[in-house]
């Protein structure tokens, strides 16, 4: 993945695979992919060999050897990935234990929560009081949880999908995805999955409507899907625009301040403690670092099934040490990178 124009890295550049190795590669995926094809939202476009960047001083670790999970308890599809205050990670997983709480060194603490709340899970966050904000794209809602997966509130109708219509009362997302919090305790969902039109909505801290922004497009202020969403420390809004790849940007009232592009779907967006900028690219299976100004600074991983490679690079997080934490939905694991 590259930024437009000009550009200045100290890594050296290196193709991911070619030939043979990458048409076995890509013919594996797309087997799995339409296997899958109800579970996760299939490319936009034909999927392509990318220039990689190296990133140094970090290593893939196999999730069999990653992660300790006792007998009974396996990963399904991986939504999301987060960590508690406590600097424990977290996982959003599709399948009888919806929330699987980890160590770092991969010790399970407890896996947890009611699977039936769930019909597709999406999208996880964690408040710093420990509350856990998460969405279904299946029943078009968002919940806050407590840390032990308690419902506080639900924001959306369950099961039902449309247009929030506040005058006419109708309390209704169209496939909500990810949620993220202001320094005042405002929340931001941001919807769209490839079918839903796709919006970034703003409520209070009590989950009462202020306002949303955003249509169907690729022009200011417009997604084809608005997929991740990060707030820095100024409110600045950071909106993952994925088939469009690109990253936009809006002040807290919705008021569009430019555009960061690439060469590939930016997938998840998260904004690390270190003070950079980390994403994923779905299909085109990578992840990225970049600095505050959105220029890449090296990226890791291809498309496929091996250790460090991805079938769909959902979202991600990073942890305290900076060892990097990526939910794959189709290989149904959890990638992680340490950092050395």
């Amino acid at each position: 993945m590259q930024t437009s124009g000009a550009r200045e890295c100290h890594y050296e550049q290196v193709r991911f695979t070619k030939g043979k190795t990458i048409m076995r590669q890509l013919a594996s995926l797309l087997l799995l992919s339409a296997s899958t094809a109800l579970l996760a939202q299939p490319p936009q476009r034909p999927l392509i060999a990318l220039d990689t960047w190296s990133l140094p001083g970090y290593h893939a670790v196999d999730a069999k050897e990653a992660f300790k999970l006792p007998a009974g308890i396996e990963f399904g599809q991986i939504a999301a990935v987060t960590t508690t205050p406590g600097g424990n990670l977290l996982v959003l997983n599709r399948g009888p234990q919806p929330f699987l709480e980890f160590t770092i060194d991969g010790t399970l603490v407890r896996s947890f929560g009611d699977a039936t709340l769930f019909s597709r899970s999406h999208g996880l966050r964690m408040d710093e009081a420990g509350n856990m904000w998460v969405t279904d794209v299946g029943k078009h809602v968002v919940y806050k949880m407590d840390k032990d997966a308690n419902i506080l509130m639900t924001i959306g109708t369950v099961g039902e999908a449309g247009e929030w219509d506040e005058a006419a009362g109708k309390h209704l997302f169209n496939q909500p995805n990810e949620t993220a919090l202001d320094s005042k305790g405002n929340l931001y969902v941001v919807q769209g999955h490839g079918v839903g039109d796709p919006r970034v909505f703003k409520f209070d801290a009590n989950g009462k409507f202020i306002k949303q922004w955003g249509s169907r497009g690729n022009g200011e202020g417009q997604f084809f899907a608005a997929h991740a969403i990060e707030i820095d420390a100024t409110d600045t809004l950071y909106v993952a625009d994925r088939e469009n790849m690109r990253i936009e940007r809006f002040d807290a009232d919705g008021n569009y301040l430019g555009e960061w592009k690439y060469n590939a779907m930016v997938c998840g967006l998260y904004l690390h403690d270190d003070g950079h900028f980390y994403i994923t690219s779905g299909f085109d299976g990578e992840w990225a670092k970049l600095d505050t100004d959105g220029k890449l600074l090296g990226a890791l991983g291809s498309p496929g099934m091996e250790n460090g490679q991805f079938g769909e690079a959902h979202y991600l997080v990073l942890d305290s040490d900076d060892n990097a934490y990526i939910a794959d939905v189709i290989n149904k694991r959890v990638q992680k990178y340490v950092k050395e």
